[in-house]
């Protein structure tokens, strides 16, 4: 089991007080000012649920859709709530109770298995090419969310990286590289600048050929069944390549592998925050940056300042770039992205995501990062949709373009010494 079933969660939802602090916070609430919107409403809901005096059904499904899973709701509870995590055990309940045919092949079928992913990705670049994207869109046929992805590049970027880059200077460390979905078949040019950076930092990175999906997909969709065995495959390929240590340029990948922990299916193995590292490992390197002639923002994921806490070292990292840095107003409120809720709540994630916007475009920045693809996804989006010319970059793309070559050896880089 990955993680409680709702019955298990009992001395927790029973802890809500109803004091409606969650509603201050939640992303969902502030559009839709309906309480059956605020998380306090879900966990009532979900003691329902629990209890047989709410019978699963698709009404139910439908308001516990209506939350992104930021955790600002589990964050801001003062009676310590983890309202995401009855909110994820209860769509558990209903996707079990009323099985989707669709979501079932989506999710576990097709993201399961790397071979048919990548043949669905093909399949979705082709319809873009023949212009078939946006004839459905047309007709009704596929939602407006379709259009969030962009134009699929050519190829992954597993097909363009190799198993194993070595180390451009000295060998300082060893590490897996976890390559998400999202980076994997949007922004392959994130994958290939990150392992070149760590490369040029004295890092030999072991990217699997055969890695799996993290099961934070299947996790939203209430598709536990297909998360462990998806862990257990990763975990098996990441041992068998003699890698005890990984990182992942995703901050939801990392937030659910941190979880999975947590829960003992992804053990023995040491999970660093990108931005941590690099900064470490830029201690070491005396070749000295080259300035960038831009002027940078910066949002926070959900699932790297809310789930693992971290929000200083990646502004530290953007400062080493060069840039002229600005923060933005609310930096750490949700772009409304939220994996799958963009795709069943189109309209509410645009009315969240058009506030990040207008927090964006006040900071007068050319450029603003972030370290999770799906953001970085939402917020090209909306950056196109309202025509302004802001580039959204991850930040190690940044640290690319600022590098020079030469590498300082003095002294190896302590994997056990990577702080936030």
């Amino acid at each position: 089991m990955v993680f409680e079933e709702l019955s298990d969660l009992k001395e927790h939802y029973l802890r809500c007080v109803r004091c409606g602090q969650c509603r201050s916070v939640c992303p969902v609430f502030e559009e839709v000012r309906n309480e059956t919107a605020a998380p306090r409403s879900k966990v009532f809901l979900a003691h329902m649920l629990s209890s047989g005096e709410l019978r699963p059904c698709p009404e139910a499904a439908a308001h516990f859709s209506r939350c992104i899973l930021c955790q600002a709701c589990t964050r801001e509870c003062p009676s310590a709530v983890p309202v995401h995590k009855i909110i994820l055990a209860a769509r558990s309940m209903l996707a079990r109770e009323h099985p989707s045919r669709i979501r079932a092949t989506i999710f576990r079928e097709i993201w399961t298995r790397p071979a048919l992913l990548k043949l669905a990705a093909g399949f979705v670049r082709c319809s873009q090419s023949l212009g078939l994207v946006k004839i459905g869109q047309a007709c009704g046929l596929l939602p407006p969310a379709f259009s969030l992805p962009g134009r699929l590049p050519r190829r992954p970027a597993l097909s363009s990286l190799p198993e194993i880059t070595p180390a451009a200077g000295k060998l300082t460390a060893r590490l897996g590289y976890f390559l998400g979905c999202s980076t994997n078949y949007l922004y392959p040019e994130i994958a290939r600048s990150t392992v070149s950076v760590l490369s040029q930092l004295g890092c030999e990175v072991v990217l699997p050929q055969t890695l799996k999906c993290c099961g934070l997909p299947q996790l939203e969709s209430g598709e536990l069944e297909a998360v462990a065995p998806m862990v257990h495959d990763n975990l098996a390929t990441f041992k068998r390549l003699g890698v005890n240590t990984i990182f992942s340029d995703c901050a939801s990948c990392t937030a659910t592998l941190k979880e999975l922990q947590v829960q003992q299916l992804f053990s023995g193995i040491e999970i660093l925050d990108l931005s941590g590292l690099l900064l470490d490992l830029l201690d070491n390197y005396n070749s000295g940056i080259k300035e960038l002639n831009r002027v940078a923002t910066y949002h926070d994921p959900c699932h790297l300042a809310g789930a693992q806490g971290i929000t200083l070292s990646p502004r530290q990292l953007l400062r080493r770039t060069g840039v002229e840095f600005r923060e933005m107003k609310d930096a750490g409120n949700c772009c409304g992205g939220g994996g799958t809720f963009a795709i069943y709540h189109y309209d509410l994630s645009m009315k969240i995501l058009s506030k990040k916007i207008k927090s964006i475009e006040e900071t007068g920045a050319d450029t603003v990062a972030t370290f999770c693809p799906t953001c970085i996804m939402q917020l090209r989006h909306g950056l196109a949709k309202q025509k302004l010319a802001i580039e959204v970059a991850h930040p190690v793309q940044l640290l690319a373009q600022s590098l020079k070559t030469g590498l300082n050896t003095k002294k190896p880089y302590d994997l056990a010494g990577s702080k936030e």
